[in-house]
């Protein structure tokens, strides 16, 4: 009978373990302040959507396959505040492709984090409050297929 707590207490212990750090991974490995990110003007008219009628969440889910070098909304505007955080944590393939993760302020300003290795856990914390809209952009000569969570 004891043995057979030990076995279980083990067991418990080892799954806890498990459990705690699975959700520690979830977290993003840091966060960027805006201003310090790399940015670049985009024409916002030739951005395209990822769906019509995108409404307004917390939480959106990507599972997308981005032509070679094209760039897309994945959200509509939204009225950000100085100090909210939008964290991507995405997967894409083939993972040597070039991608950019970011957002477009509604002047045109495209502040993206570039990744190669086929993976962001990231979060980006908007220093000035205004108008913004997440985007993600393929650098690539291939189709890329990201699928994800972005949070804001």
């Amino acid at each position: 009978m004891k043995r057979l707590m030990c076995m279980l207490m083990v067991c418990a212990l080892m799954l806890a373990g498990i459990i705690l750090s699975a959700g520690a991974a979830e977290a993003p490995s840091e966060v960027i302040w805006l201003e310090d990110m790399e940015w670049e003007w985009v024409d916002l008219s030739t951005v395209s959507c990822l769906q019509e009628n995108i409404a307004p969440q917390t939480i959106c889910s990507i599972d997308k396959a981005f032509s070679e070098n094209s760039m897309y909304f994945i959200t509509q505007f939204l009225s950000l505040q100085a100090d909210d955080m939008v964290t991507f944590n995405c997967s894409y393939s083939p993972s040597p492709a070039s991608v950019d993760f970011g957002v477009i302020a509604s002047s045109g300003k495209f502040y993206s984090i570039n990744v190669k290795g086929g993976s962001i856990n990231q979060a980006i914390r908007i220093s000035q409050a205004g108008s913004y809209a997440v985007a993600v952009r393929n650098n690539s000569s291939q189709t890329v297929r990201v699928v994800g969570f972005v949070e804001y």
